[in-house]
């Protein structure tokens, strides 16, 4: 509850006794403001002068009193539909985690969690969105590593701080991700690929979900390991990079196990490696890179953000929550189809695990020369 700018109290006609300190709320029932002024006044409080006197600005003016309790936002939450934002096109693996964990969160809070997709700048708009909404947990967002840790090395003029800007619920999934062609293409294996771009520099060309996305970056780190010259070709998401691989706009693509996963079991595309350090079981018979370009390895994440300043109470009812389908039977069944190992910490351990991929990647990303302005 804000307190109107227009009410004013001051103390310049109270008994000369020490300002009654808060005490313990003994109602929490509605009452009317004539009440509420004789609670005041046997509290040794006079209303000097009151400006757009009503109801709303004496419980205010109560509540700033102490002599009754406001309302319990953990209790009280959510009375309204939640907005979860998608920082990227339908289709990837942001996406198909929002919408998982949208539909159990509308069954499992009572009311209904609605995905709003934002695609641009590599994910940091439709974040910055979130990180300036209200702090009342009713928008919230899915980050991942390209928003969370690789963008602050991306973006000279970042307009928001990861580590500032959001209260960082809980980390839910890590995953790797796939390089995938064609099913036509006469690429056959990683280290075909590698000769090829090596016998001609700057011909072929991979596809991302976005510049400074995971998908982007990892292509970049496996270009400059292997020692080779390729063109990004940024899409607005994982969905249309997809897209992309499959009517042959590019030669390859980085793209997130999950959201290829389909496609390459349908046969209608071929997965070289993975970026794991070890085969997924979601795709046992396709190598790491790393067996052709030794140290190669990056892993995307997922997890919940609401703006900073969200109640505590709020913040530990969408992290018990959360936590408490991710690790349903059925919900890890499927994420592990996905080759999404569930993680499901908690706000500290997810602000540190944060502030150490920032500091993983920001070298790396600044040593590969990517840039997004």
């Amino acid at each position: 509850m804000v307190v109107d700018s227009q009410v004013h109290i001051r103390a310049a006609d109270t008994p000369e006794r020490p300002w009654p300190a808060r005490q313990k709320p003994q109602r929490a029932e509605p009452i009317g403001a004539g009440e509420l002024l004789r609670e005041m006044d046997k509290a040794g409080v006079r209303m000097a002068r009151v400006e757009n006197l009503n109801a709303s600005t004496l419980w205010a003016a109560a509540i700033v009193l102490g002599l009754v309790a406001p309302a319990a936002p953990a209790q009280q939450y959510p009375n309204r539909a939640i907005r979860l934002v998608v920082p990227f096109a339908p289709g990837g693996s942001t996406d198909t985690l929002a919408r998982i964990m949208g539909q159990r969160m509308t069954e499992s809070m009572g009311q209904p969690v609605i995905i709003d997709n934002r695609p641009s700048a590599g994910g940091t708009t439709g974040t910055d969105l979130v990180a300036k909404a209200q702090p009342d947990g009713y928008t919230l967002t899915v980050g991942s590593i390209a928003t969370m840790a690789m963008a602050t090395a991306m973006y000279a003029n970042l307009p928001y701080d990861p580590q500032r800007d959001f209260e960082h619920i809980g980390l839910w999934v890590t995953f790797p991700l796939a390089l995938v062609v064609p099913a036509a293409s006469p690429i056959t294996s990683l280290r075909d690929l590698i000769e090829r771009a090596k016998a001609r520099p700057g011909t072929l060309r991979y596809g991302s979900q976005g510049i400074g996305t995971s998908a982007h970056i990892f292509g970049d780190l496996m270009s400059s390991m292997a020692g080779i010259k390729v063109i990004s070709v940024p899409y607005r998401g994982g969905g249309p990079a997809l897209t992309g691989v499959l009517v042959g706009e590019v030669n390859y693509a980085m793209i997130a196990v999950s959201t290829a996963l389909a496609q390459v079991n349908a046969g209608r595309l071929h997965a070289l490696g993975v970026t794991s350090a070890k085969p997924t079981a979601s795709m046992p018979n396709v190598p790491p890179i790393a067996t052709v370009v030794p140290g190669y390895e990056g892993l995307n994440f997922h997890g919940l953000h609401a703006p900073a300043k969200t109640p505590r109470a709020i913040v530990a009812r969408l992290h018990d929550e959360t936590t408490r389908i991710l690790l349903s039977p059925d919900v890890r069944e499927r994420l592990n189809g996905l080759a999404m190992d569930i993680t499901a910490s908690g706000p500290a351990e997810y602000r540190a695990f944060i502030k150490a991929q920032i500091d993983q990647w920001t070298p790396l990303v600044k040593s590969s020369g990517a840039r997004a302005d």
